[in-house]
């Protein structure tokens, strides 16, 4: 996993949070991937809708290898990767080069959304291994257009 780097956003779905890292998978190669995930005082009780919403399965665990809805990925000429949702509503984060490569490369990101809230002074890394751990997320294969 290379570094992480967060902007956490308010608006129609709450405060959320974007975080992208790439990982080296064996047989799979470097894949893009991104994290969502609650930042706000709202509880994370809303992240599967949130799921839902980007036409993912919310089953806790769950792949979605095709996203119902418009959910997608774009790169601005300035770096910065943008989750557009239904709605017209979009997150945002300082992507690095390396994500961005392999986002051009693989065409698509592994997008999870975290069941679990993310608060200010927990660092990403940490965040993944306890969502992880405990199961409470839902994974969506998001395009980019």
């Amino acid at each position: 996993m290379t570094a992480m780097t967060v902007s956490c956003l308010a608006g129609s779905f709450g405060q959320l949070v974007m975080a992208g890292w790439t990982a080296r998978v064996p047989g799979a190669g470097v894949l893009a991937c991104a994290l969502l995930a609650g930042c706000g005082p709202r509880p994370s009780a809303l992240m599967p809708s949130v799921a839902a919403v980007l036409g993912m399965d919310p089953t806790p665990g769950a792949l979605t290898r095709r996203l119902r809805g418009s959910t997608s990925l774009a790169l601005a000429g300035d770096g910065w990767a943008h989750l557009s949702m239904p709605g017209g509503e979009h997150v945002e984060y300082p992507a690095f080069d390396e994500w961005q490569a392999t986002l051009l490369r693989e065409r698509h990101a592994y997008l999870h959304v975290s069941y679990l809230r993310l608060p200010a002074h927990v660092a990403v890394e940490d965040h993944l291994r306890e969502m992880t751990r405990a199961g409470q997320f839902a994974t969506g294969v998001v395009p980019l257009v």
